[in-house]
């Protein structure tokens, strides 16, 4: 049998990872990839998946929004939620979903899942299937760790949201904090950023730049295997990715 889905991410980078995951495996087709709940709904209802891979951390409606809606559907399909954090697990299942999958994807986990739906596809859901991985995931329920990046203005500290973070530069041992429509020096290092900002979709294009992948407008090949990226700032910056980044680069972005 073939598997129908839908994957719905706000995140590019996520979407993109397991859209290529999944149309990988023999028997899966992946009929729409969306970036919000709302979109997602409608996509839902045109064409009927057999089953959705759904984020649950959204702006607007969240997954367990989309989820809600969907169960109202009179031809409703299975749910896998997908998301960084596996404090929601047991809330997840509470609302009928099949599975749980944590990102980063694994591929295992993932053929794991798919195979799953299969069997609940032909046999119906198998209640104990769930309990097992409730019990699996356990009884956990982490606080998202609090990440701010210090920046430099007027002689005073100010704390920035990696949401708000476009990308981060270094230039002669001084580092740089770009936001939308404007830059502050920063105390700390390229590297000791990086590391900061590791579990927030950014990337370091080149020795010299920290990019959030959330912001990226197109990415151009360029001469001798690099490539160029275009940011979404104010400036539109362009910034090189340095030869041996492109590749590392490609398979986050499934290029």
């Amino acid at each position: 049998m073939t598997l129908r889905c839908i994957i719905v991410d706000d995140e590019l980078p996520s979407l993109d990872e397991l859209s290529h995951l999944l149309s990988e495996m023999d028997g899966v087709d992946v009929l729409a990839c969306e970036n919000s709940g709302k979109k997602a709904l409608t996509k839902i209802k045109e064409l009927r998946p057999d089953v959705v891979f759904l984020d649950i951390k959204m702006p607007g409606l969240n997954g367990f929004d989309v989820a809600k809606e969907i169960l109202t559907f009179k031809e409703t399909p299975l749910i896998v939620f997908a998301t960084a954090y596996d404090e929601y697990a047991v809330k997840a299942f509470d609302i009928n979903a099949i599975d749980y999958i944590l990102k980063p994807f694994s591929k295992k986990r993932l053929t794991s899942t798919v195979q799953r739906i299969k069997q609940t596809k032909t046999k119906g859901l198998d209640q104990s299937d769930l309990k097992e991985i409730i019990e699996r995931l356990g009884d956990r329920s982490p606080v998202k760790e609090f990440v701010r990046v210090s920046v430099l203005k007027n002689g005073r500290i100010m704390l920035i949201s990696p949401e708000d973070i476009f990308f981060c530069s270094a230039h002669e041992g001084k580092s740089s904090v770009h936001i939308k429509e404007r830059s502050f020096p920063s105390p700390a290092t390229l590297n000791e950023l990086a590391n900061h900002l590791r579990a927030d979709n950014f990337f370091r294009v080149h020795r010299s730049f920290l990019v959030n992948l959330r912001y990226i407008k197109d990415i151009v090949p360029w001469f001798n295997g690099k490539y160029l990226i275009t940011m979404q700032d104010n400036q539109s910056t362009e910034i090189t990715v340095s030869r041996n980044n492109v590749k590392p680069l490609k398979k986050i972005l499934a290029l």
